[in-house]
């Protein structure tokens, strides 16, 4: 029977040695007079136990602190783990220990491929514009440094080509200019030349928005100059170039365009670019961005009287900068002073009343006062004036040059269109504080609606004869004196049938003179078709309130006794609501007969609200009364 391991081992002179020094102390236990000893080498099939004891821990035993075996049997495989794999190069060339996590690949051993390299590169950057790695790949950050630094910058030729750009850039002065007078165009003009859009993100951007605007509101006549240049393959139809106005303009402003000062040019971006939603019936678009633009106006200050550039303002501002310095809260002890700039001056009396009367169109159209609203003006608070009646060649930032004697400036059907609008600021006010279609004193607010509608009416009364159509059509048929590109088709030769000739000057202000007299009668018929029709939902409130049987002691307005009154009254009222809508109807008739379509296009939206229908007085009929007698 075999003796166990742990009794001891036998020498060959029959001494024991204790096992436990055996594997390192065993010449202490040999005495020096023996001889040497030859020792067997174990083979596969017999181990000593020495070498027994020396390979426990390879068995699963591991010792402790105390040099007791602790009980991992069992558990070799599990506590080995997984083979470490070869190490990257970077951790080769450190001589780091630690298992490598490194994901990017070992370099390759041998001589460079060089075919192989190239194929390689090639197909890289032939699909670079395709794929873009993770942020886990280790070339991430390098490609993302490189692409921000060859980026290319943003210049007017990114929106389009430059023969292209000068043409869209005189239809925008010739086409929109004369219904939103914005931006000064010498100054404009001088800075596009001075090449502005390089250095000025806020140029860029409006004049993305300009193009974008005309596009928008003109498409036709940005079709034909496509097709003259046969750039149709680079924008085959509108929207493409719509987006890529809206696009640049939000590229060119960038991310934190709110946190530098703003100016008037940054709300006049958001204004063409609500315009531009409008016109592409993106009514959400359009809300956000026109309520920008207002609240971008009252942060310059447009909505005041002493709007910026005037001598009211600049001194107000340069006494400000006196208390300034003098109780020290200037940093450097100098603030720079401040001068009158006319063309400032303007430019903010001229968007203010943009916003009002686009604000208010939308409200004609059905938008609520809660959605979108300009505050009414107050006694502490009035709107500004409105704009001189100067064209832009005669205005310097010094100060204006008179006009030569007889030429009629294109202010002039501006401020008359604005005209229209401040008819409507007394309503406006009055829902403000009460509600829109709200019945609270019938008989004011019937007096309020016939001042307004006879302010309305009285604003082509006085003004020049060439914003007025002739009395008397000439024929029958609705004015074609231009040729009109049909929707969907070109010309075969585009530059010789252009809708607009404008090469000398006088061609130049009659047709802004015949843009600004379609929009002034169209935005006049569109406001009393309003105001009409706000009388009649009021006069079917009041008239359901005085029929007797709703007539209640203690909860009413009308005694009983004047119910017989009342309903004489609102029987001329209606007398007077019919007539009105039989003169709407004939003006209307009146203005498409004698309208060019060419000058439509330009006004957009202006002819939907007064085109449209307005309810019949049904419930206030002559039937319907005699039923309350």
């Amino acid at each position: 029977m075999d003796q166990p391991s742990d009794v001891g081992v036998s020498s060959a002179h029959g001494e024991l040695i204790d096992p436990t020094l055996a594997a390192g102390s065993r010449s202490s236990f040999i005495p020096t007079s023996s001889p040497p000893i030859a020792t067997p080498i174990p083979t596969s099939n017999h181990r000593s136990p020495v070498q027994q004891q020396s390979q426990q821990p390879h068995d699963g035993f591991f010792s402790t602190a105390d040099g007791h075996p602790s009980l991992d049997r069992g558990k070799k495989k599990a506590s080995q783990g997984p083979r470490l794999r070869k190490a990257c190069d970077a951790c080769s060339k450190r001589k780091v220990k630690i298992p490598c996590r490194v994901t990017r690949p070992t370099k390759r051993r041998g001589p460079r491929n060089r075919a192989a390299e190239a194929i390689r590169d090639e197909f890289l950057n032939a699909g670079d514009q395709h794929h873009h790695p993770g942020p886990s790949s280790p070339t991430y950050a390098a490609r993302t440094l490189a692409s921000l630094a060859q980026r290319p910058v943003l210049s007017a030729e990114s929106i389009c080509p430059a023969p292209l750009l000068g043409r869209f850039v005189d239809d925008y002065f010739n086409l929109i200019h004369p219904l939103l007078p914005v931006p000064h165009e010498p100054s404009f003009r001088a800075a596009l030349a001075a090449r502005q859009d390089l250095t000025s993100p806020s140029f860029l951007a409006l004049l993305a928005s300009m193009i974008g605007c005309l596009v928008a509101s003109v498409p036709r006549r940005p079709r034909q100059h496509i097709l003259d240049l046969q750039m149709e393959a680079q924008f085959p139809n509108s929207g493409i170039l719509i987006e890529r106005c809206h696009v640049m303009a939000i590229e060119a402003r960038g991310l934190a365009y709110l946190d530098r000062p703003q100016t008037v040019e940054d709300a006049m971006v958001s204004l063409l670019q609500g315009l531009i939603a409008a016109y592409s019936w993106r009514w959400d678009a359009c809300r956000l961005y026109l309520g920008q633009c207002v609240t971008i106006s009252k942060v310059v200050g447009i909505h005041r009287r002493d709007v910026p550039g005037s001598e009211a303002f600049v001194n107000a501002a340069n006494a400000a900068a006196a208390n300034a310095i003098a109780n020290g809260n200037s940093r450097d002890g100098t603030i720079p002073q401040q001068k009158a700039d006319i063309v400032l001056q303007e430019l903010c009396k001229r968007m203010f009343w943009i916003i009002f009367s686009t604000v208010t169109s939308l409200q004609q159209l059905g938008l609520s006062a809660r959605e979108l609203s300009v505050p009414p003006p107050t006694a502490l608070e009035p709107y500004p004036d409105l704009p001189l009646e100067v064209d832009d060649e005669y205005i310097t930032a010094q100060g204006t040059r008179p006009m030569p004697e007889g030429d009629l400036s294109r202010l002039v059907g501006f401020n008359a269109n604005m005209q229209v609008y401040k008819a409507c600021i007394e309503i406006s006010t009055m829902e403000a504080a009460y509600g829109s279609n709200e019945l609270f004193d019938w008989p004011r607010q019937k007096n309020l609606l016939k001042r307004s509608l006879a302010s309305v009416e009285g604003v082509l009364d006085g003004i020049p004869s060439v914003l007025l159509y002739a009395s008397q059509p000439s024929s029958n048929e609705p004015a074609q004196d231009r040729d009109y590109p049909p929707p969907a088709h070109g010309y075969p030769n585009p530059s010789a049938q252009l809708p607009f000739q404008m090469d000398r000057p006088d061609e130049r202000k009659e047709t802004a003179f015949e843009i600004q007299k379609a929009n002034l009668h169209a935005a006049q018929l569109a406001t009393r078709s309003y105001l009409l029709q706000k009388c009649s939902i009021l006069s079917n409130a009041f008239h359901a309130n005085i029929n007797p049987s709703n007539v209640q002691p203690g909860n009413h307005e009308i005694a009983p006794g004047d119910v017989p009154l009342a309903r004489m009254n609102e029987a001329t009222i209606l007398d007077e609501m019919n007539e009105d809508r039989d003169v709407l109807a004939k003006d209307l008739l009146k203005l498409l007969q004698n309208l060019d379509l060419t000058y439509i296009e330009p006004n957009g939206l202006s002819f939907v609200s007064p085109t449209s229908p307005l309810p019949p007085p049904s419930s206030l009929s002559e039937h319907s009364l005699n039923e309350t007698e």
